[in-house]
C-alpha cells in the first residue's frame, strides 16, 4: 500500500471519529453485496464507533461513545465478524468521540472519550484482556466534541488533542508516558470547532492542529512549537457551517492541503498549502445542498485526488474530478437516499477502483454506489442499518480478505455490522415445505408454510412460491409470489388441484429449493339450492314447518350443515333475527308469533365454505278462528265473521283463519263451530 494511501486512510479515521490502530490497512473483496444487518445493544445515542483489537485475539472488537448514557460500550469479536453482548464501561456525561490507542505503553489498547456534557475527557485503561479499568478523568473544555491520540511533543507516548465546541478552543494533554495526563492548556481556535485533526502541515516533522470552526465559517490552523505548545490560531475562511475537514496532497506539490465540506453554502472549499503550513485563500466549488462530509480519493485513477462529498438536504453524492493540479472540474451528483450523513471511499468489490459506501440518516440503510472504473459511478444499492446511522466504516471484520460494514446507529443504542459476503457465497440451508401437507384439502383461503432458512455466510435470505395447476410447473399455468421475507403466504385461490415448491435465496442470487414439491386441492362450496315451503308469501299455522333442499358438496366425506335465519325484517336485523345453527337436516319446526316472517338459509361444509339458498322468502303465521288477528279467539271474532258474511265487512287476514270447521271455506259453520267453542266447551279450532 502506498504511502499516500495511508494518509488518506489516516485521515478519515479522524474525520469520521472511527480509528485503526497502527498497521492495520484495510483488505480487498470481490464485491460490494452485504448480508442484512445484525445489530448489537450499546449504550443510549451511540455517536461514534472505534474498530481495533482490543482483547488481543487478533480480531477487531468495537467499543462505541454513548452520547446518552455516559458511558462507552465494548463489544468483543467472536472471531467471524459476529459479536458478543455489549459491555459498558462508564465514562463522563454525553460521550461523543473515543479513540483508541495504547495510551499507556503496555502495548494493548486504552481509550480515550470526549464527553461532550461533563466537560471533560475520560481515559479507561485495557487490562490487556479487552476489559477496562474505571474510567479516570480530566478536565477539557467547553462541550468537547473530538478527541485525537498523538505524539504531540516528541516524547513518543501519545498525548491528546481535544476540540472544544462551546469554548471555542482545543485542549492539549500531554501524557506523562504512563497513561496519566497533565492539566489541560487550552489554545484559542474558533466558534464552535466541532473536530481537530493532527497531522505536520508545515514540514518540519512535529503535528500542527487543523480544526473547523462551524459557526465561524472558518479553518484555524494552530502550528507545532516542536515541544507539544502551540502558536495562535491562523484563521482561513472557508464557507458557511464548514462541518467537515480532510487533508490531503491534492496538488501534487508534497504538502497537505485542505478541503472542507460547507453545509450552509452547499460547496467544498480547497484551500492550497504554501508548503509552510500558509494557507492559499479558498476556492469554492458547487455541491450539493447541505455537504455534511468530504473524502479525498483517487475515484478515475489518474493518481490525483478526487472528492466524494455526502450532500445532506439533496439525497446525494458529489463527485468532483480533479483536473491534476488541485483544481476541480464540476460536480456529478449520484443519488444516494434521506439525508446522506457519512460517505467512506474503498475498494468493496475487488476491482482495484473505488467505490462509495454512505450512511443514510434519516432513511436508516447504507448506500453502495459501484464505481464502473472511471470515476462514475453507479445506481445505488441500499442495505438497512439501525435508526439515523451517522457514520460508516468498512474494513475487514470478519476476516475473509473482503470489507464489510460497521454503522454507527444514533438513535437506537446500537452498532449494525453488515457483512460482505461475496468471497465465499454459499446457497441457504436446506428446508422443507410444511403445511399444506402433500394430498391435503384445503379451504380456498390458502396459507402456505414452510421452514425458515439460514445462509451459512448470515446473508439475509428471500423466498419465491411457485403455485401451478400442473405438475411440470408450466410458466402459463404457474403464478410465483417472488421476494417474501417471512416463510408463509396467505392467498384466496379457485377450486382445484395444485402444485407448490418454494426457492430460496440470498442477496447473491445463491439459490436452494424446498426439500420437496407437493400438492393440494381446493375445495369447493356446497351445491346450490331452493327454499321449498312455506312458499313465498304463504300463510301458515303454528308449528311452522320450513323445508328446504339438499345442499350437496362436491368432495368426499364433507358434512354439509345449515343455518336457518328468521327475522322480522327484510334486512335481517340481528336484533329481530332467530338463528337456528349447526342443523344437519333439512326440516325445522316451530311455534312461532303470529307476525310475518322472512327466511333463508346458509349451508357450509367442514371448512365453512358457504352457499345461501337461491332465494329469502316471507309467510305469515296465523291462529285458526282468530278472524280479527289480534292473536286470541273471543267473541269478537264471531261479530268479525258475522258481519263478513252479512254484511259485507272486510275478509279474515288470512282468510284460512276464518276456517274454524277446517272444511276450506269460509261459511256460516265456522260462525256456529266458534259460538260452540267460546259458549258451549266445544273443541277449538285445530287447522
Amino acid at each position: 500500500m502506498t504511502k499516500k494511501r495511508l494518509i488518506l486512510i489516516s485521515v478519515l479515521l479522524v474525520l469520521c471519529q472511527i480509528s485503526v490502530p497502527c498497521g492495520t490497512s484495510p483488505s480487498f473483496a470481490f464485491e460490494p453485496l452485504f448480508d442484512a444487518r445484525i445489530d448489537y445493544g450499546a449504550g443510549d445515542a451511540p455517536r461514534s464507533v472505534f474498530c481495533a483489537d482490543l482483547d488481543g485475539d487478533a480480531d477487531l472488537d468495537l467499543a462505541i461513545a454513548n452520547d446518552g448514557s455516559g458511558n462507552i460500550s465494548i463489544l468483543k469479536n467472536n472471531g467471524d465478524g459476529t459479536y458478543q453482548s455489549a459491555v459498558n464501561y462508564g465514562a463522563g456525561s454525553g460521550p461523543r468521540s473515543v479513540f483508541c490507542a495504547d495510551l499507556d505503553g503496555d502495548t494493548d489498547l486504552d481509550l480515550a472519550v470526549a464527553n461532550y456534557y461533563s466537560n471533560n475527557v475520560s481515559i479507561l485503561k485495557n487490562n490487556g484482556d479487552g476489559t477496562y479499568q474505571s474510567a479516570v478523568n480530566y478536565g477539557a473544555g467547553t462541550n468537547p466534541a473530538s478527541v485525537f491520540c498523538a505524539d504531540l511533543d516528541g516524547d513518543t507516548d501519545l498525548d491528546l488533542a481535544v476540540a472544544n465546541e462551546y469554548s471555542g478552543n482545543v485542549s492539549i494533554l500531554k501524557n506523562n508516558g504512563d497513561g496519566t495526563y497533565q492539566s489541560a492548556v487550552n489554545y484559542g481556535a474558533g466558534t464552535f470547532p466541532a473536530s481537530v485533526f493532527c497531522a505536520d502541515l508545515d514540514g518540519d516533522t512535529d503535528l500542527d492542529l487543523a480544526v473547523v470552526n462551524f459557526l465561524s465559517d472558518n479553518v484555524s490552523i494552530l502550528k507545532n512549537n516542536g515541544d507539544g505548545t502551540y502558536q495562535n490560531a491562523v484563521n482561513y475562511g472557508a464557507g458557511t457551517f464548514p462541518a467537515s475537514v480532510f487533508c490531503a496532497d491534492l496538488d501534487g506539490d508534497t504538502d497537505l492541503d485542505l478541503a472542507v465540506a460547507n453545509n450552509g453554502n452547499d460547496n467544498v472549499s480547497i484551500l492550497r498549502n504554501n508548503g509552510d503550513g500558509i494557507y492559499q485563500s479558498a476556492v469554492n466549488y458547487g455541491a450539493g445542498d447541505g455537504p455534511r462530509s468530504v473524502f479525498c480519493a483517487d475515484l478515475d485513477g489518474d493518481t490525483d485526488l478526487d472528492l466524494a462529498v455526502a450532500n445532506e438536504y439533496s439525497d446525494n453524492v458529489s463527485i468532483l474530478k480533479n483536473n491534476g493540479d488541485g483544481t476541480y472540474q464540476s460536480a456529478v451528483n449520484y443519488g444516494a437516499w434521506d439525508r446522506p450523513y457519512s460517505v467512506f471511499s474503498a475498494d468493496l468489490d475487488g476491482d482495484a477502483d473505488l467505490d462509495l459506501a454512505v450512511a443514510n440518516e434519516y432513511s436508516s440503510n447504507v448506500s453502495i454506489l459501484k464505481n464502473n472504473g472511471d470515476g462514475t459511478f453507479q445506481s445505488a444499492v441500499n442495505y438497512g442499518a439501525g435508526y439515523y446511522p451517522t457514520s460508516v466504516f468498512c474494513a475487514d471484520l470478519d476476516g475473509d480478505s473482503d470489507l464489510d460494514l460497521a454503522v454507527a446507529n444514533y438513535n437506537i443504542h446500537n452498532v449494525s455490522i453488515l457483512k460482505n459476503r461475496t468471497l465465499d457465497n454459499q446457497p441457504p440451508d436446506p428446508f422443507s415445505l410444511l403445511s399444506p401437507a402433500d394430498g391435503a384439502l384445503v379451504s380456498p383461503v390458502v396459507t402456505s408454510v414452510w421452514q425458515t432458512t439460514y445462509d451459512p455466510e448470515g446473508d439475509q435470505i428471500r423466498y419465491a412460491l411457485y403455485l401451478s395447476t400442473v405438475p411440470g410447473f408450466d410458466p402459463d399455468s404457474t403464478t410465483v409470489y417472488d421476494s417474501l421475507i417471512i416463510s408463509q403466504l396467505t392467498d384466496s385461490l379457485n377450486v382445484g388441484t395444485y402444485y407448490w415448491k418454494v426457492k430460496a435465496y440470498d442477496n447473491g442470487g445463491a439459490v436452494r429449493w424446498s426439500a420437496q414439491t407437493w400438492s393440494f386441492y381446493v375445495c369447493s362450496s356446497p351445491y346450490s339450492y331452493s327454499l321449498l315451503s312455506p312458499q313465498n308469501a304463504d300463510s301458515v299455522s303454528n308449528p311452522v314447518t320450513l323445508k328446504w333442499q339438499a345442499a350437496f358438496d362436491p368432495e368426499p366425506n364433507d358434512t354439509v350443515r345449515y343455518d336457518l335465519y328468521l327475522s322480522r325484517s327484510s334486512f335481517f336485523n340481528p336484533d329481530s333475527t332467530l338463528v337456528h345453527d349447526s342443523l344437519l337436516d333439512t326440516t325445522f319446526s316451530e311455534n312461532l308469533d303470529l307476525k310475518l316472517w322472512h327466511w333463508k338459509v346458509r349451508a357450509y361444509d367442514r371448512w365453512n365454505l358457504e352457499r345461501w339458498s337461491n332465494q329469502t322468502w316471507n309467510f305469515y303465521v296465523y291462529l285458526t278462528g282468530d278472524c280479527n288477528a289480534d292473536e286470541v279467539i273471543d267473541v269478537g271474532d264471531v261479530v268479525f265473521l258475522i258481519n263478513y258474511l252479512f254484511k259485507s265487512g272486510p275478509a279474515p287476514h288470512p282468510l284460512q283463519a276464518g276456517d274454524a270447521t277446517c272444511d276450506e271455506v269460509v261459511d256460516v259453520g265456522d260462525i256456529v263451530y266458534l259460538i260452540n267453542y267460546l259458549f258451549k266447551g266445544g273443541p277449538p279450532p285445530t287447522c
